[in-house]
C-alpha cells in the first residue's frame, strides 16, 4: 500500500512540476513578445522635417524654435551631419528623429541639416532685462499690515527648533533699526513664518503674523527691506540661495492658506515665485561661471525647485522682461541641475 501511495504522490508531483514549468514558460514567452513589440514600436521611423530659427547655441548643442508649432527643440551638435557654422537667428531645415516629447525643450537627433537663410545681424534684437526697483520709496503694504510701522526690521524670538509661540504676532513685536542678528537668525525667521502659516488655520493671531511675515519677506528679498538688521545683499551666497528657495515655498503656502490675500496687496507682491526664481538663476549662473564651490549646491537647490514647485523651462521662458542672452545663461545652469 505504501509503495502504491508513494507512486501516486510521485506522479502528482511530476504533473504539478510540469504545470509550473509550463506556466513559467508561457509567462516568459508573453513577456518576451511584449518586449519585442515595445522595441519595434519605439524603433519605428518617427522622423519629420521641420524648419526653425536658432535661438541659443551652447558648447555642444543648439536650441531652435519650429516656425510652424513654436515648439523648441534641443539638438546635440555631435549628432548633426553638418559642417557649416550656424549662428543665432539662422533659419534651418532639418530632419529630426528619436524625438523625446516629454522633455522641455524637446530633445531630438537631427540629420540633413541645411541653412535656409542666414541671420540678418541688424534684425537680431537681444532684449535686456527690465530693471527692478530694489527699494520702495513710498508707503508699502508692509506698513498697512504692521499697523503703520514703516521700519520692517524684525526682532523676533525664534527657538533653535523653529517652534513659534502661539501668541506671537509680528505686528506687535519690537522693531529696532539697531537690532542686528546673524544670517542664521534671518533664515530662522523665514522658517518661523512658514511654521505660522502651517498653524494659522486654527489660530487667528498666527494668521495675522503669517501675513505680516510674508510681506516682510518679500520686501527683504526684492525691495531693500531688512530682517534682523540685515539686507539680502549682506547675506552670504549660500544664505541668499536658501532664503530665495524658502521664499518660493512660503509664497506657495500663502496662496494655499490665504486664497485671494495677495490680491489685496500691491502688484509687487503678486509674482514672488517668478522674482525669486529669476534671482536664484542669476545668482547660480554667476557663481557657476566663476567655478565657485557653491555651484554644485546651487544646482542641487535648483533641482529641488524644479521637482517641488513646477519650475519648468516653459515657466522660466515666460518670466517677464527676460531677453535671449539671459535666457541662454539661465538654460546652461537649468539643464545641468
Amino acid at each position: 500500500m505504501d509503495n502504491k501511495s508513494n507512486e501516486v504522490n510521485d506522479k502528482n508531483y511530476n504533473v504539478s512540476y510540469k504545470k509550473i514549468i509550463l506556466i513559467f514558460g508561457i509567462t516568459l514567452a508573453i513577456i518576451l513578445a511584449l518586449a519585442i513589440l515595445f522595441y519595434v514600436n519605439i524603433s519605428k521611423d518617427t522622423s519629420k522635417v521641420i524648419k526653425g530659427s536658432v535661438k541659443y547655441i551652447g558648447d555642444d548643442y543648439i536650441i531652435l524654435t519650429d516656425k510652424d508649432s513654436d515648439d523648441e527643440y534641443l539638438i546635440d551638435m555631435d549628432d548633426m551631419d553638418f559642417d557649416d557654422k550656424c549662428e543665432v537667428g539662422d533659419e534651418l531645415s532639418l530632419t529630426i528623429d528619436k524625438i523625446k516629447n516629454n522633455k522641455d525643450p524637446i530633445e531630438a537627433e537631427a540629420k540633413n541639416v541645411k541653412i535656409i537663410e542666414k541671420a540678418k545681424k541688424e534684425e537680431i534684437v537681444i532684449e535686456e532685462e527690465k530693471p527692478t526697483n530694489e527699494v520702495s520709496t513710498n508707503s508699502s503694504d508692509s506698513d498697512k499690515v504692521n499697523g503703520g510701522i514703516s521700519n520692517n526690521v524684525i526682532d523676533n524670538n525664534v527657538s533653535g527648533n523653529n517652534e513659534v509661540s502661539s501668541n506671537r504676532n509680528y505686528a506687535n513685536n519690537s522693531y529696532s533699526a539697531n537690532s542686528v542678528g546673524t544670517e542664521e537668525d534671518v533664515v530662522s525667521y523665514f522658517n518661523a513664518v512658514s511654521t505660522d502659516i502651517d498653524r494659522s488655520s486654527s489660530n487667528k493671531s498666527l494668521s495675522a503674523s503669517a501675513k505680516s511675515g510674508f510681506v516682510n519677506i518679500v520686501d527683504f528679498l526684492f525691495y531693500g527691506g531688512s530682517i534682523k538688521g540685515k539686507t539680502f545683499n549682506e547675506l552670504s551666497t549660500s544664505a541668499k540661495l536658501k532664503t530665495l528657495r524658502l521664499g518660493v515655498a512660503i509664497d506657495k503656502k500663502i496662496d494655499n492658506s490665504f486664497p485671494g490675500y495677495k490680491a489685496s496687496l500691491s502688484s509687487k507682491y503678486q509674482n514672488v515665485k517668478s522674482l525669486a526664481v529669476s534671482k536664484y538663476l542669476d545668482k547660480t549662473a554667476e557663481i557657476c561661471s566663476k567655478n565657485e564651490d557653491a555651484c554644485q549646491s546651487a544646482k542641487e537647490g535648483l533641482a529641488d525647485l524644479k521637482n517641488n514647485f513646477s519650475i519648468t523651462w516653459s515657466f522660466i521662458k515666460d518670466i517677464s522682461g527676460v531677453g535671449l542672452s539671459k535666457l541662454k545663461t539661465w538654460y546652461e545652469v537649468w539643464r545641468t541641475s
